[in-house]
């Protein structure tokens, strides 16, 4: 009984986020990478009244993966607890404020497109008791100076640019990583396999290891693994080189 209404849930949330998609993509004149903005501030309108579909809905259709998914972001980035670090893209802070309550003194920063849903990570934090640096920017042009932080993040957000954003991208990250300082990415791999994927990521789906290298930053860890929906994710760690940095991962495979 009770699996028949968690499956019943699944498809009302799930209806709900294909409904809300198609009118965001019919009525948007925004460029690409604003109209899933205009998606999720759609999702995120009921929040006034008590309630965030965007939050619910991952929670929901993702169960226990996603949750599995968050807490291996969380692990790659090996945070010691005296970092600066940065969440780009970082939505309604799931990732985010997870960090900032796990490690109380970190100095957590989250970056996101949306004005709603940094809104949402405010009131989030604040009703937390965390004290997150929550700003609303592009990460194709960061607000932030060179060389800020220790650490820094994307999860499930490079689907949303096309080539040429993603280049300038992590160029920005690499601009802000301190010598030696971390970059771990959770992205869609390993490419668009159908139509209505190759849509929703103008034809390219996840991040590659080709622009890590065109950044001047050494990949050092990669895995691929299950995510939700059938599909899969890249976890990554790359590291700004500071002159003592080890090899890369090709290398220690030699």
């Amino acid at each position: 009984m009770m699996a028949r209404i968690r499956k019943r849930k699944r498809w009302i949330a799930l209806g709900g986020i294909a409904i809300a998609a198609y009118w965001c993509w019919r009525r948007s004149r925004s460029p690409y990478r604003h109209r899933f903005t205009d998606l999720t501030d759609a999702l995120i309108s009921p929040y006034n009244l008590g309630f965030c579909v965007y939050n619910w809905g991952f929670t929901v259709l993702g169960g226990r993966r996603h949750d599995a998914f968050r807490q291996r972001v969380f692990e790659l980035a090996e945070l010691r607890g005296d970092e600066d670090v940065l969440d780009v893209g970082c939505g309604t802070g799931l990732t985010t404020l997870r960090i900032a309550e796990k490690r109380r003194e970190c100095k957590v920063h989250g970056i996101d497109l949306s004005p709603k849903m940094i809104e949402v990570a405010r009131n989030d934090a604040e009703e937390r008791g965390l004290i997150v640096d929550l700003r609303v920017g592009s990460i194709t042009d960061l607000p932030y100076p060179d060389a800020a932080f220790d650490v820094v993040l994307t999860n499930i957000m490079f689907h949303h640019l096309d080539l040429a954003e993603k280049r300038q991208a992590v160029a920005e990250i690499a601009r802000v990583l301190r010598p030696g300082g971390r970059f771990v990415s959770a992205e869609f791999g390993p490419r668009a396999r159908n139509l209505v994927e190759r849509r929703l990521a103008k034809g390219e789906y996840t991040l590659y290891r080709s622009h890590l290298v065109e950044a001047g930053l050494t990949l050092r860890h990669e895995e691929l693994s299950p995510f939700i929906w059938g599909l899969q994710v890249y976890y990554r760690v790359a590291v700004k080189p500071d002159g003592t940095t080890a090899g890369s991962l090709e290398e220690e495979r030699t």
